[in-house]
């Protein structure tokens, strides 16, 4: 098994970690490689990820990561594309890592970096504290599910370990994941209060743990900037080369007759604040009164009538359902926790504020 100096690789909030970052150098004297790797580990993608097997490069990792993460504070607000990128991209990394330790025979150590954060037993130690027995056609059921989730017909022997339940993890240990929209309950398969799980299920929940505490890490020092006022130069700096590399929003399309796409570049800041989320007591406020009428009615009857009501002005509701709903459905669903799933009856107010009543 690997050393313990090795957990932070795939815990960067964990207590190794933290130790690394309680000696970081300051600002100011931060080495200039350590300020490329905090921008380029956005850039990544497959072996890139991993980190040499020493405690020097461990520790490279650990300040990278946290330069990244403060740097991404310094110049955008929590629920910016900015954010959801970063954490995005840091699932991502994670999520390899684990699929390349795990295929190297390191199980064991995947599981232990993973233990503080999800309490896992194997589907013999449930089975001895719980007296459940797992059928072999329960076991096959819940495996055949998880590909079809994939999209997965058949498989290699060589894959089909990775679909096959062998784990089980406490249920509230997801609850973090259910908050930020990224698990609901229905995903699970429950006994007893634990989750039965496989290899990629594991890979995917830690993950996106890691991912959604990184996106609280940075608003808990998008928070301490705002106290402290003017963030250190090369945060700035930093932030600002990482934000050029989020990808732009595409045009979005708009029916024919409109007048053209709609293009979020020009988009007021608030409205595009609104389209990437927010937070709890915003989101009512920012999706049905703000953004849906500025999409709809700003798109659709830009008469400047008094009154006006969008069911005046569209002969075909699918307009609506197929073109304006749907961006107003992503924003929500980016919302922390997501709208429609918090308040179902918020989609029906949509609808109403446009016009079309309650039905």
């Amino acid at each position: 098994m690997l050393p313990d100096f090795y957990l932070p690789v795939l815990d960067p909030f964990g207590k190794e970690a933290k130790r690394i970052v309680e000696r970081a150098p300051p600002l100011d004297s931060m080495p200039e490689d350590l300020v490329e790797m905090a921008v380029k580990r956005l850039q990544w993608k497959g072996g890139e990820s991993m980190v040499e097997r020493t405690p020097e490069a461990v520790e490279r990792e650990v300040l990278s990561f946290y330069l990244m993460a403060q740097a991404t504070a310094s110049i955008s607000h929590p629920y910016s594309r900015e954010v959801q990128f970063v954490a995005e991209k840091t699932r991502d990394t994670i999520k390899y890592r684990l699929y390349c330790l795990f295929r190297s025979g390191e199980a064991d150590f995947c599981l232990k970096a993973i233990a503080p954060s999800i309490k896992i037993l194997t589907l013999d130690e449930f089975s001895k504290a719980t007296g459940v027995v797992f059928r072999e056609e329960d076991i096959r059921k819940i495996r055949d599910l998880r590909l079809r989730k994939d999209g997965l017909r058949e498989v290699d022997d060589h894959i089909l370990p990775q679909y096959t339940p062998s784990w089980v993890v406490r249920w509230q240990d997801l609850m973090q994941l259910m908050a930020h929209g990224r698990l609901q309950l229905t995903d699970l398969h429950l006994c007893q209060g634990w989750a039965v799980v496989c290899m990629r299920d594991i890979w995917d929940l830690y993950s996106d743990l890691v991912a959604v505490r990184t996106e609280r890490y940075i608003q808990t020092v998008f928070e301490r900037l705002q106290e402290q006022g003017e963030p250190h130069r090369l945060l700035l700096d930093v932030g600002e080369r990482i934000s050029k590399m989020v990808p732009r929003v595409p045009a979005l399309t708009a029916p024919r007759w409109t007048g053209g796409g709609l293009d979020p570049e020009c988009f007021p800041p608030c409205i595009t604040s609104a389209m990437n989320g927010v937070s709890h007591g915003l989101r009512n406020f920012a999706i049905v009164m703000l953004l849906t009428p500025f999409l709809s009615y700003a798109k659709i009857a830009p008469s400047g009538k008094a009154n006006a009501k969008i069911s005046d002005f569209v002969k075909d509701i699918s307009v609506i359902t197929k073109e304006i709903f749907p961006l107003i459905a992503e924003a929500a669903e980016r919302c922390n926790p997501p709208l429609f799933q918090d308040q179902p009856q918020e989609r029906a107010n949509v609808f109403y504020h446009m016009g079309f009543g309650m039905t």
